[in-house]
């Protein structure tokens, strides 16, 4: 006998199309803030103002600098961080994703466990998840 409440698998599919409803307008006004923002800035500049009052807020440019390191040059950057006293900037990472799916690897190879060799380095969970596919 089925004792799954059907009416909780229907909520789970409301709050997942809601969720991507929710998703597809952020990435929709997020791309039109970024074009209004492109105006304002641009009418800021024509008109020589610094800032401008509304709405009991103020609004003016302000710039930010990024930097970002050249693929190519990180072993030459760190040189120059560590040769200039800023080597506490460098950070060696293991991307989750990619430790997650060697991870995976690792157990379909050795019939479901993971090594023992990796196990005192890594915090490891399960999570039980509903899978969803389209039916005939």
């Amino acid at each position: 006998m089925n004792n799954i409440d059907v009416n909780l698998i229907d909520d789970l599919q409301d709050l997942r199309n809601q969720k991507e409803e929710l998703e597809n307008s952020l990435k929709a006004v997020t791309g039109e803030l970024e074009e209004v923002e492109k105006q304002v800035i641009e009418n800021f500049v024509n008109s020589e103002v610094d800032s401008v009052k509304r709405n009991g807020k103020t609004y003016s440019l302000k710039n930010e600098t990024f930097a970002s390191a050249i693929a190519e040059e990180k072993d030459n950057l760190f040189d120059a961080l560590r040769n200039n006293e800023a080597g506490e900037l460098i950070q060696e990472v293991v991307n989750a994703n990619s430790l997650r799916a060697f991870v995976k690897e690792l157990k379909t190879n050795n019939d479901g466990d993971i090594p023992e060799w990796i196990l005192p380095f890594i915090n490891v969970f399960e999570k039980t998840k509903i899978s969803v596919r389209k039916g005939a």
